[in-house]
């Protein structure tokens, strides 16, 4: 049984239409697996109609048209058949114009001096196997990019850009660097989140973690991990500014957090610290998780648990960093669970 192929003469000249469908009728003829189902049209807007209403698998095209001229032919024709395999017809032995309409997107360029029952026969056949590659190439390049973008919501930006640049190896592995480190959490989010049906709570929570990690990335922090209504975000890595641009910009993105969640009646509690931690992958080869650890990540969380609602507290080292740019006034010394020593902090004013 033969396949049907459906296929469309795009061209001016009805002399040169029927010429070609004389031949193509011919290798259908001769053909034991294909059976050709020929159109015609005079322009590209014959074509776009026919091609809206038949499932065309090759297009057999004039450059110079009524509608469309050279180059501007095959970019007009892959505006409606993209994925259907194009071979364009030149008025001359022009390698020049046919390699052109290649690069333009066409699988192939044929004389109209040179068109005969042998070559267009090749030709056709070339054109539908490069075009059927082609579109398995297409077909898999959007199916690995619409995974990719699905793993991206599992990572944070910068580090989903690092790896998939090359930047960054996904194996074990970990480096000291200093960092400013960010903690939130929501005052009375216990309490609230038993007043709320759980489909309302799961809206409700999603929204504000959705928002608080588009501020995050806005100001280029590196989004740690959501804990409940808690909120974990780090500058300096794999992207820095330095750590005084860095810590800037973190307590900026917190002044806008609270803001944010103002608006929508919340309150926040914020602790920001600066410390050389330890980043990278840790886990398993076969379960890993991008993060920080160290004295510096205790620290910052601590002073979230012991801030207040809607300020912020910041260490003496981040307010080193940052006194310069931001107004702050000194808390005094406070003790934080699992830390034997006084922390002198800072509230940002």
């Amino acid at each position: 049984m033969k396949n049907n192929i459906n296929i469309i003469i795009i061209e001016n000249s009805k002399m040169q239409r029927k010429f070609i469908r004389k031949i193509l009728e011919s290798i259908s003829e001769a053909s034991i697996t294909k059976q050709f189902k020929i159109y015609d049209a005079k322009t590209l807007a014959d074509a776009r109609e026919i091609n809206s209403e038949f499932e065309l698998q090759i297009i057999l095209s004039a450059l110079e048209l009524k509608d469309a001229h050279g180059i501007e032919t095959v970019t007009k024709i892959k505006s409606f058949a993209p994925k259907v395999p194009l071979v364009v017809l030149t008025g001359t032995e022009n390698e020049k114009l046919g390699m052109d309409a290649i690069h333009a997107g066409a699988q192939d360029y044929l004389s109209k001096s040179a068109v005969n029952e042998i070559v267009l026969k090749r030709t056709i056949g070339y054109a539908l196997e490069r075009g059927k590659m082609l579109n398995q190439v297409t077909e898999q390049r959007e199916k690995l990019s619409s995974l990719a973008n699905k793993l991206s919501k599992y990572l944070s930006p910068q580090v989903y850009n690092s790896i998939f640049t090359g930047d960054k190896d996904v194996k074990i592995g970990t480096v000291r660097k200093k960092l400013t480190i960010f903690f939130s959490d929501i005052v009375g989010f216990t309490t609230t989140s038993e007043n709320m049906k759980q489909d309302e709570l799961v809206d409700w929570l999603n929204t504000y973690l959705n928002e608080m990690a588009n501020i995050a990335l806005k100001y280029g922090g590196t989004v740690d991990k959501f804990i409940g209504d808690a909120v974990m975000v780090f500058f300096g890595d794999p992207e820095t500014l330095g750590d005084e641009k860095d810590a800037t910009k973190c307590v900026q993105m917190a002044r806008e957090m609270i803001e944010a969640a103002k608006r929508v009646n919340v309150g926040i509690r914020i602790g920001i610290n600066t410390g050389f931690c330890t980043v990278g992958n840790f886990g398993s080869e076969a379960r890993m998780d991008y993060t920080i650890i160290g004295p510096p990540v205790n620290l910052s969380a601590r002073l979230e648990s012991n801030s207040e609602p809607n300020r912020i507290q910041i260490s003496d080292t981040t307010y080193h960093l940052i006194k310069d740019e931001i107004k702050c006034e000194k808390r005094g010394n406070i003790r934080v669970k699992g830390i034997d020593r006084d922390i002198e902090t800072y509230w940002v004013l």
